[in-house]
């Protein structure tokens, strides 16, 4: 997560600790609901980072669908965009029943 915290950084340019938590934490729930996962792999990294610098581009804008005056117009990716290829990682309910069983005998045998 420090790996993800330091590019979110950079990307966005904030500094506040708690503020950037909060976005990646909330994009991390986001990822693993949406995989049916309970921990993240390597390979969603890059979805929890762009859902998370999405999140805090809509600051203030949150429900903002489309926006235009004066010639300008502003509109925003859906998460279900940002996301898009997320599906290839989901776990079935019964992978994830398997996964976690798993889990759980390695942390008795230990």
């Amino acid at each position: 997560m420090d790996k993800l915290k330091e590019q979110f950084k950079k990307l966005t340019g904030e500094t506040d600790e708690e503020l950037v938590s909060s976005f990646l934490l909330k994009s991390q729930n986001t990822v693993l609901s949406k995989t049916n996962r309970s921990e993240l792999i390597d390979d969603l990294n890059d979805y929890v980072l762009k859902l998370a610098i999405a999140l805090y581009n809509r600051q203030g804008n949150e429900g903002l669908a489309s926006y235009s005056e004066g010639g300008e117009s502003e509109s925003y990716q859906s998460e279900d965009e940002i996301l898009s290829g997320i599906s290839n990682y989901r776990l079935s309910a019964m992978a994830r029943r398997l996964k976690d069983e798993k889990k759980k005998s390695q942390k008795v045998s230990n």
